[in-house]
């Protein structure tokens, strides 16, 4: 019995020393395994996330792209993006959104021309409470002005929909040479404005004496300035009254419109800015009026007139001062943590910065405090902004309704009738009507 014992007491202590041994075994195995995964790193933030991304033909589009690789290797996107001209980037937008817009992460869009009407509409994800309250984004450096183009009808309700990039105001760029050997100085009313261009008319030798956005719906923006130096606008505001068939309005279409008949292009009606700054760029005009934050594609260091343009304040003296462009998230976005990594990178303040020092106008004024990232502007054109925006009586260049597609449709009829020699008063009252229906809708839209 006592062998017995004996032999059952060994056996338990193997068994037991062999259980020890195996315990130890996991973490002798876990060491190597440990090691491993330091050697392959963290992962990236958003690795294997693709980004698509809606963008517009502009300047700040080309300094953008630049700089995409280096956002997707920090984060480890991939960023899938298009661009198009703003005509059919709009239509693509109001096409794609208004079916879901599933399969759009971010894009640029207008506050002045279809923000109000993507917020009504449910298009656009609210970025106030995570975008706009990091504090590293500092919310505060942004254009008071240019941040709030998205809030809704501008409310004061502290909800936002996107966030501004550039701000705009018109400018006259004209060529010195031209100026100089005719004995010119820039113009500074509209009367020496049309004085010049008449004096510099040259088709024969190539150069016209001016060259404007002649195409309808695009003119309308640049026109805009004509309109209020003339003391005209597009609404009553305190009756939601078209107007832009009053003296001073119809004054303004002719002006416009005689401008560019005696001394355009003649294929002005078919020109959009891209247009007009194709042949400016290459010397075949003398002067033209057009937003500052697109003046690099006029007369850039790329351009044959680089050394040759001088700049001003747009002789209409009447100018208007907007954020043009932004960047919105699409409420329905399958990526929305992502995207909204993608609007704190593409609109923060140091991607700010270098936007500037690539000549684009942006919206925060820490950019238009720092003299590194204005450094790169000619100095009479920094002198007009700086001029233009103390004297700028308009915060719009467009019709302020949500309807502003159609609004332009309507106006710009207008401006291709006073090109063209027509009867401006006669296409202004009509266009006048056709308008008033347009407010009439919007209003009845909103108070449903």
């Amino acid at each position: 019995m006592k062998k017995m014992l004996a032999i059952l007491l060994m056996l338990a202590m193997v068994l037991s020393l062999a259980a020890c041994g195996n315990s130890q075994k996991p973490a002798e195995e876990a060491k190597p395994a440990e090691d491993a995964s330091a050697d392959a790193g963290e992962a990236k933030p958003f690795e294997g996330t693709t980004l698509r991304v809606i963008l517009a033909t502009h300047d700040w589009t080309s300094a953008v792209e630049k700089k995409l690789s280096e956002f997707e290797e920090a984060t480890g996107m991939k960023v899938e993006y298009e661009v198009y001209p703003e005509g059919q980037l709009s239509d693509k937008l109001n096409v794609e959104l208004g079916s879901g817009g599933q399969y759009i992460d971010v894009f640029m869009c207008r506050p002045l021309q279809e923000v109000q009407q993507f917020i009504q509409n449910g298009y656009l994800a609210e970025i106030s409470g995570d975008v706009l309250a990091d504090p590293d984004y500092a919310k505060d450096d942004f254009i008071t002005a240019a941040l709030d183009g998205y809030a809704y009808n501008g409310a004061n309700d502290g909800k936002y929909y996107g966030v501004p990039l550039v701000t705009e105001r018109q400018v006259l760029m004209y060529r010195k040479d031209l100026f100089e050997a005719a004995g010119l100085t820039a113009p500074t009313n509209l009367e020496e404005f049309e004085a010049c261009a008449a004096a510099l008319h040259d088709p024969a030798n190539g150069v016209v004496g001016v060259t404007m956005r002649g195409k309808p719906n695009p003119a309308v923006t640049q026109f805009a300035a004509y309109l209020y130096s003339f003391g005209g606008d597009f609404i009553d505001f305190a009756e939601n009254k078209a107007i832009i068939n009053t003296p001073e309005a119809v004054q303004a279409f002719e002006f416009y419109g005689n401008m560019l008949r005696n001394y355009g292009p003649t294929d002005v009606v078919n020109m959009h800015w891209n247009e007009c700054a194709a042949l400016f760029s290459t010397g075949g005009a003398a002067m033209v009026t057009d937003a500052d934050s697109i003046w690099a594609s006029f007369c850039g260091p790329d351009t044959e007139v680089y050394d040759k343009t001088g700049f001003a304040v747009s002789p209409n003296r009447s100018t208007w001062n907007i954020c043009a462009w932004g960047l919105g998230i699409s409420a329905n976005s399958p990526n929305l943590e992502a995207a909204k990594e993608f609007m704190k990178w593409a609109a923060g303040v140091e991607m700010t910065k270098y936007i500037q020092t690539e000549g684009i106008s942006s919206a925060r004024n820490s950019a238009w405090e720092d003299p590194a990232c204005t450094a790169n502007y000619p100095e009479e054109l920094l002198a007009a902004i700086q001029e233009g925006n103390k004297i700028a009586t308009k915060a719009y260049d467009r019709p302020m309704t949500t309807s502003v597609a159609a609004a332009r449709d309507v106006i710009g009829v207008v401006i291709t009738t006073a090109i063209e020699g027509g009867d401006v008063k006669a296409a202004a009252d009509k266009a006048n009507e056709e308008f008033q229906k347009i407010l009439d809708e919007d209003a009845a839209a909103k108070a449903q």
